[in-house]
């Protein structure tokens, strides 16, 4: 469906539309490369924590075998247990859910309706912006 640039009657009008709308879709495009970098950014943190889980977890293998090998008491017995007891925690830390809204279902489901918002109306004010130009040219 077409604007209706037939109510813009001159080219200051034309002008003064095309400005605003220049804008409003510098506006948009902003946001939707601000919502790109936050999708890209949360697949990094997923892979990066993923990575950090499978090194505590493979510590945790490695260390136990060693310090039960141990003598307690002794000096390498307590730095290992120390190291053992650090990577158990990382472990629990990273299996454990984050409790960030932003990771909910709601939270998930509004955030791709915000990215496909964004995505239409840059799409609206491209469309806009062309109608506007050409009915400036025609005047």
């Amino acid at each position: 469906m077409p604007f209706p640039v037939e109510l813009l009657t001159t080219p200051a009008e034309c002008d003064t539309v095309l400005t605003a709308l220049n804008q409003e879709r510098r506006v948009f495009t902003v946001r939707d490369q601000v919502l790109d970098l936050q999708a890209d950014q949360s697949a990094d943190r997923a892979t990066d924590r993923n990575q950090d889980l499978a090194a505590a977890t493979a510590s945790v293998t490695r260390l136990t075998p060693l310090v039960a090998g141990l003598t307690p008491g002794s000096a390498e017995h307590a730095t290992l247990d120390r190291l053992l007891t650090r990577a158990q925690r990382r472990v629990e830390d990273l299996s454990t859910p984050a409790a960030s809204a932003a990771r909910t279902p709601t939270a998930a489901f509004l955030k791709a309706v915000d990215v496909r918002q964004v995505a239409v109306q840059v799409l609206e004010l491209e469309a806009a912006i062309a109608e506007v130009t050409a009915r400036r040219a025609a005047l």
